[in-house]
């Protein structure tokens, strides 16, 4: 990385690790904890890879992707330091290169400090009974965790750049709930209808949820899952990198 380059990511995580953001990995290990300590009552043995699925999966990593990326393009925007940026020999690309890059680590931070932590301290030193440790698919199903969180901030970005402020969050959010609502109605009421078959699984862009689910049953990962889940989530950031080249900087993205 060049000296330049390095230094704005450099002011990008001070801009990124403020003392209101800190509140979010910390809220989350709050919520975490009291997951994995209620959750455990039930679990005999304790399964270490599907504790974290129950952590992390619908708690920690949206909301940790999700919260950490509000406005993560419309602030800049609006505040004016995209533009002061643009003056300096920095392209939008790059910009946002590093901005990505900056809030991505602040969002594995959050996912290490309320996502893993708890629930491997809770295995290895609280947890009275068996353990069952398999080290291949803990490493798995965090390394399937980061690339959903990935996702989540590729649509974060996308939508920030056409979305003023915060709606970024409320769009992503309200989008999730319509797909599951509309893809529960039609495999309820549609469930032979080859169409909606189809249309059920582009609601959403597809993520990560297959492979997560297999890791945790302990089955054969679906390749073909993952790789469509990988490839969406390619077509996303591109299109973020694209919509950066197409926000009028004098207007904001408002």
């Amino acid at each position: 990385m060049k000296p330049a380059l390095w230094k704005l990511y450099k002011v990008e995580l001070r801009r990124q690790l403020t003392v209101a953001a800190a509140f979010v990995p910390l809220g989350l290990l709050l919520l975490s904890a009291v997951t994995i300590y209620f959750t455990s009552k039930f679990a005999k043995p304790y399964d270490v890879v599907k504790m974290a699925v129950t952590a992390n999966n619908t708690l920690v990593v949206p909301l940790a992707a999700s919260l950490l990326a509000i406005a993560v393009v419309a602030a800049d925007v609006k505040e004016g330091w995209l533009r002061t940026l643009l003056i300096r020999p920095v392209t939008r690309q790059q910009y946002l290169l590093i901005k990505l890059s900056a809030v991505y680590t602040s969002i594995l931070l959050s996912l290490l400090i309320a996502g893993v932590l708890p629930n491997i301290l809770f295995a290895a030193f609280i947890y009275n009974g068996t353990v069952q440790w398999d080290f291949l698919r803990i490493v798995a199903i965090h390394v399937l965790f980061f690339l959903h969180a990935a996702q989540i901030l590729a649509l974060m970005t996308l939508l920030s750049c056409w979305i003023p402020g915060a709606f970024n969050v409320v769009v992503l959010g309200f989008w999730a709930m319509a797909s599951a609502m509309i893809s529960g109605f039609l495999g309820k009421f549609y469930w032979s209808e080859h169409w909606a078959t189809i249309l059920r699984e582009w609601l959403y862009p597809p993520g990560f949820g297959s492979s997560i689910d297999a890791v945790a049953g302990g089955i054969q990962l679906p390749y073909a899952d993952l790789l469509l889940g990988l490839g969406a989530t390619a077509v996303i950031f591109a299109l973020a990198f694209w919509s950066i080249t197409r926000i009028q900087i004098d207007k904001g993205s408002e």
